[in-house]
C-alpha cells in the first residue's frame, strides 16, 4: 500500500511542488498581457481596471495560500486538493475581466435574450388561449318557451287589466291593456294596448258580417263628446270591453276571424316591419315576441302565421347577438317547420334557418349535428345549400319592396 507521500509524488525531505497551480498563474498572466494588446476604448479599459484590481487581489490571496502550503512539508493530498483543473477563483476572476471587456456586447446580448424570453412567453400564452378555445364549451341551460298543445287549440280568456290616460301628438286618449291567456292557466300571458276607436271598429266589422244577435244583449259603450276622461266613463268602458272580448272568445267564428286577428296583431306587426326595414332589430324583437304568443295561443304551432313570426323573431334576436334567447325560439321554429311540412314558405326559409340554427347551437355550447345532418340531407336531395342568403336577408327582402301598412285590415 502506497504512503501519503508516494501518492502525492513528493519526497519526505523535499518541498512539495504544485505544477498545476503555477501553470495556471502563468496562463492567467499571459491572458492579461493579451488583453492589454487589444484595441479597446478608454471607457472599457477603466472597467477592466476594476476587474484587474479584483484579479490582483485574488492573485495575492492565491499566492499566500500557495506559500502556506509550500511551507508545510507535512501537508497531505486532501489539504492540497491538487487537480488537473485550474482553481475556480482564477476562472471567476478571468470571467469578470471578459464581461467587463465586452460590456456593450454583453448588454445587447442580455437585451436580446430578454426579448426572446418575452416572445416565448407570449407564444406560450397564445398557445394556451388556442388550447382553451378548442376545449368544448359547457352548454348553456336553455329555458323552455311556454307553449300549449301543438295541434289542439286552448280555451282562451281575456282581461282588461288597466286603463291609462296617455297623450300622443298633442292629443289625449285612454289606452286599455288587454291580457290574453289560456283559461286553464298560463305562465306567459300576452299583453297588448288598444284604444276606444280600435274596439269600436272591431264591433262595427262584426255587425257587418253577422247579425247583432251573435253578441247577445251586449251593448257597446257610446261615444262621449265631453268628459270622456272621467273615472266613471273609463271604468264603464273597461267593464264593457272585458265582456265584449270574452263573448268573442266563446265564439270560434269570431275568435278565428281575420278581422279579430288583425285587431290583436296588426298594430304590433306594422311597427315591427318598420323597425326591420330600418335595421332596428332590437326594437322589432319585443314586438315579434308579443305577436308570437298571441298567435301561438290562438292558432297553435301548426299554423303558418306562427312559423312566419318565430322565424322573424329568431333572425332579429341573432342580429343583436342575443344568442341564448334566439336559440330558445329556434327550437320552437324547428317544431313549426316539422308541423308545416310541404308548405311553400319552407322552400324559402329552411336552408337559411338551418344554417343560423347551427351557428346558434355552437354559440351556446349545444350540439349542432342535427342541423348539419338536415342540411346534408337537403343537399343530397338536390336542394341548393351553398351561397344562399342569410335568414335576415330573406326577411328583409320580404318587406323591403312593400310599403308598411299604416291602416288596419279590419
Amino acid at each position: 500500500m502506497m504512503s501519503e507521500s508516494e501518492e502525492v509524488g513528493v519526497g519526505v525531505g523535499e518541498s512539495p511542488q504544485v505544477p498545476s497551480k503555477v501553470e495556471t498563474v502563468g496562463n492567467t498572466s499571459n491572458v492579461a498581457e493579451e488583453a492589454t494588446n487589444l484595441d479597446i476604448t478608454d471607457e472599457i479599459e477603466e472597467e477592466e481596471g476594476v476587474g484587474g484590481v479584483v484579479g490582483e487581489n485574488d492573485d495575492d490571496q492565491h499566492n499566500a495560500s500557495t506559500d502556506a502550503v509550500a511551507s508545510d512539508p507535512g501537508t497531505v493530498e486532501e489539504d492540497l486538493e491538487v487537480g488537473s483543473e485550474s482553481p475556480e477563483i482564477r476562472n471567476s476572476s478571468l470571467r469578470i475581466q471578459q464581461e467587463n471587456g465586452n460590456g456593450e456586447n454583453g448588454h445587447e446580448e442580455a437585451t436580446q435574450k430578454s426579448l426572446n424570453n418575452v416572445q416565448a412567453d407570449v407564444s406560450k400564452m397564445s398557445l394556451n388561449d388556442q388550447n382553451n378555445s378548442s376545449l368544448p364549451r359547457k352548454p348553456v341551460e336553455i329555458r323552455p318557451v311556454h307553449i300549449g298543445d301543438m295541434k289542439i287549440r286552448s280555451k282562451l280568456k281575456f282581461e282588461v287589466v288597466t286603463a291609462k290616460v296617455m297623450e300622443e301628438g298633442g292629443k289625449k286618449f285612454v289606452a286599455y291593456t288587454i291580457m290574453l291567456k289560456r283559461a286553464s292557466g298560463d305562465p306567459h300571458p300576452a299583453l297588448i294596448h288598444r284604444r276606444y276607436n280600435d274596439f269600436c271598429k272591431l264591433y262595427e266589422r262584426i255587425l257587418c258580417t253577422f247579425h247583432k244577435s251573435v253578441l247577445g244583449d251586449f251593448q257597446f259603450p257610446q261615444k262621449v263628446i265631453i268628459r270622456n276622461f272621467k273615472a266613471e266613463v273609463i271604468s264603464e268602458r273597461t267593464d264593457a270591453f272585458h265582456r265584449f272580448l270574452n263573448l268573442i272568445a266563446n265564439n270560434d267564428k269570431l275568435l278565428y276571424s281575420d278581422y279579430f286577428h288583425a285587431f290583436m296583431c296588426t298594430e304590433e306587426q306594422n311597427e315591427a316591419v318598420s323597425y326591420i326595414k330600418l335595421g332596428r332589430y332590437h326594437e322589432a324583437a319585443p314586438l315579434l315576441e308579443v305577436i308570437f304568443y298571441i298567435r301561438e295561443k290562438m292558432f297553435t304551432l301548426s299554423h303558418i302565421s306562427v312559423l312566419e313570426c318565430v322565424i322573424e323573431l329568431v333572425a332579429c334576436l341573432a342580429a343583436v347577438k342575443s344568442d341564448e334567447t334566439a336559440y330558445r325560439y329556434a327550437l320552437i321554429a324547428s317544431q313549426c317547420i316539422q308541423l308545416s311540412a310541404g308548405h311553400p314558405y319552407l322552400a324559402v326559409i329552411t336552408v337559411p334557418f338551418l344554417k343560423l340554427a347551427e351557428s346558434l347551437a355552437e354559440s351556446v355550447g349545444h350540439d349542432p349535428k342535427p342541423y348539419k345532418k338536415q342540411i346534408s340531407e337537403l343537399r343530397y336531395s338536390g336542394v341548393k345549400t351553398d351561397r344562399v342568403p342569410t335568414l335576415l336577408e330573406v326577411i328583409r327582402d320580404k318587406y323591403i319592396h312593400t310599403a308598411t301598412k299604416t291602416a288596419r285590415a279590419y
